[in-house]
């Protein structure tokens, strides 16, 4: 899937590959293009672990591409700060039960359900909702570097970056969080994640 935003010049896609083991990977590619069509920013995230789940990247929900009706759709500034709310929940796991369309929402790492799954299988413990799974005693935050490069109004999606910090791990890790978010009639449907574990990283440098 493919998304692009004319007033940022960013454009963002989210495919699954077929690896040389014929394993399945998932990735997320950003481009920043200026005037003339020349591309100045590569900003690429992948998941090559066994957890990427072949049905989910090789055949990606049609849902995130669907154009929305008139009235289903935020503007611009709102879906923004949408996304900051919810980057800003990672920090003090206080989420905004209002954004979110708990009783349909669910959010994916690689293709992994996190939310209303039998099982965690990435961030363990007990089934959790959307709102849910960001609230309590999580391992995570604060969330630095927020970015949100794409906005797509008329199809009420969200891409957004940060760098997520586990100051509560021994080894103090952050991960990238690369997100893509689909919006319906102001709430979150559905939460596609890229999420890398890195140390030793205090900065991405990008400034889109």
């Amino acid at each position: 899937m493919t998304f692009a935003d004319p007033v940022s010049g960013n454009v963002v896609s989210r495919a699954g590959v077929v690896l040389a083991d014929g394993k399945a990977g998932y990735i997320s590619t950003r481009l920043k293009v200026a005037a003339g069509g020349r591309v100045t920013d590569v900003e690429m995230s992948s998941d090559t672990s066994p957890r990427v789940v072949s049905a989910y990247a090789w055949n990606l929900d049609p849902v995130y591409s669907t154009v929305l009706r008139t009235e289903q759709r935020m503007t611009r500034i709102a879906l923004e700060a949408l996304g900051r709310r919810y980057f800003h929940a990672l920090s003090t796991h206080q989420p905004v039960a209002a954004d979110f369309d708990d009783a349909n929402c669910n959010r994916f790492h690689s293709g992994q359900q996190i939310t209303n799954a039998g099982q965690n299988v990435v961030e363990g413990g007990p089934p959790r909702t959307c709102v849910a799974s960001m609230e309590g005693d999580r391992p995570w935050g604060p969330a630095t570097e927020q970015r949100f490069p794409v906005i797509d109004t008329e199809r009420g999606i969200v891409f957004g970056v940060t760098l997520l910090h586990y100051l509560k791990t021994p080894d103090q890790r952050v991960m990238y969080v690369s997100e893509v978010f689909k919006v319906v009639g102001g709430k979150i449907v559905r939460i596609d994640n890229i999420g890398l574990m890195m140390q030793g990283v205090a900065t991405l440098g990008f400034a889109h």
